[in-house]
């Protein structure tokens, strides 16, 4: 039986932290102060996909092979683009309903939440409950299959399968090739919940991801067997938001460790061999964490930007000029760091020391993942299905 839980999206969590300050305290968010440019960025194009996810939270993200661009929004549209000029190469649009003056008739929506490709497959996952796998070549449709929960993460893929962790607490591996289900592993689902999961990381022979109470598991891939789990923070607090402790960011696996943080919790080192914790750090916040060089880049639940020495999780630098701006994980793009906010502004951080030296506005709507890096070029998707290729200038 599929448990049922009581979503909390994201933004609640920061219209809580910002009611933390009152108006003697200054504003609900930071304000943009005037910067000296280190770093410029010029649009090289830009395109619609879809309409957008409206007002509904979503982490899609565009992914990108051998020169191609895939992208698609909530209501079912997937596309595949030009690198080099933004053109469209091929579009589907799966789901029965259609925009008709702002409004939706006949069908239910695709509800697409991630995006994953892998030779010649693209996958997308569904709110829905529902893979399907497309040929990424030609657009085509392979097949889709019911799974026992909604997609809320991108799909994983890996050594023939597609590996994906579901709202219900569940993660199952279907087969690439046909979307055969070949195992399923359940977690424990907390009654109330941010709105979203741990997408799954596949290495070493390992499916590893975060779960809703507070823990990193570890299972083994070929069978869905576990191999360890270990807790990355313990709910404290006298109110249900207090003690939510999710772990909704993608994890961090390098040289043999895993980095993974919580919300209202930790960030935390493990052995990828056994569980064993390396070191443990309070920086909560529900982005996962990010190989910057020989560091890890984290944006806390207050927009903090913050460098970490990876093999001691201590504290190198800080940046907290964006604070409750929702900024995005950031990318990394040479000698800088580049994160999105949700008023649909780009900014760039210098690695070294965190100062923050570039600024792009893409438009006025919520830019909720983290760019995407290809070649020269820096891919960002918003809220409302615009995605712009930007060249940056001045390195």
């Amino acid at each position: 039986m599929i448990k049922t839980k009581h979503w909390l999206v994201v933004a609640v969590a920061s219209i809580f932290l910002a009611a933390c300050s009152s108006k003697d305290e200054g504003p609900r968010h930071a304000d943009l102060r005037s910067i000296t440019p280190e770093v410029t960025a010029s649009e090289v194009w830009s395109t619609r996909v879809g309409i957008g996810e409206g007002n509904h939270y979503s982490r899609l993200r565009p992914v990108h092979q051998d020169g191609v661009i895939y992208v698609a929004d909530r209501h079912g549209t997937v596309a595949a683009l030009n690198a080099d000029n933004g053109r469209e190469l091929w579009s589907q649009k799966m789901g029965g309903r259609k925009p008709v003056f702002g409004r939706f008739f006949g069908g239910e929506p695709a509800r697409f939440s991630g995006i994953a490709v892998a030779g010649s497959m693209l996958f997308v996952g569904s709110e829905n409950g529902v893979v399907y796998a497309f040929d990424s070549d030609s657009g085509e449709l392979k097949w889709e299959q019911k799974v026992p929960g909604e997609v809320l993460a991108a799909p994983s893929v890996g050594e023939g399968r597609v590996v994906v962790h579901l709202g219900s607490g569940i993660v199952a591996a279907l087969r690439a090739q046909d979307g055969e289900i070949l195992w399923t592993h359940e977690e424990e689902v907390s009654l109330l919940s941010l709105r979203g999961t741990s997408p799954v990381a596949l290495n070493s022979g390992g499916a590893i991801f975060g779960s809703a109470t507070g823990k990193v598991v570890v299972l083994i891939a070929e069978n869905g067997m576990l191999a360890w789990e270990e807790r990355i923070s313990v709910p404290t607090g006298s109110t249900d938001l207090e003690r939510l402790v999710d772990v909704d960011g993608a994890p961090l696996v390098w040289g043999g460790t895993i980095y993974m943080s919580a919300f209202n919790g930790d960030l935390a080192a493990f052995d990828l061999r056994n569980g064993e914790v390396m070191w443990k750090r309070e920086y909560g916040s529900w982005r996962g964490p990010v190989q910057a060089a020989t560091r890890i880049a984290l944006v806390n639940q207050q927009s903090h930007l913050i460098s970490i020495d990876r093999a001691n999780g201590m504290e190198l630098w800080r940046n907290s000029d964006l604070f409750l701006r929702s900024l995005t994980e950031p990318a990394v793009s040479g000698s800088y760091l580049v994160s999105g906010d949700r008023f649909g502004y780009l900014h760039w951080f210098n690695r070294s020391n965190g100062e923050l030296v570039g600024r792009y506005r893409i438009g006025d709507e919520r830019i909720h993942s983290a760019p995407l890096i290809v070649g020269d070029k820096l891919i960002v998707q918003d809220a409302k299905g615009n995605v712009v290729a930007l060249r940056e200038q001045g390195r």
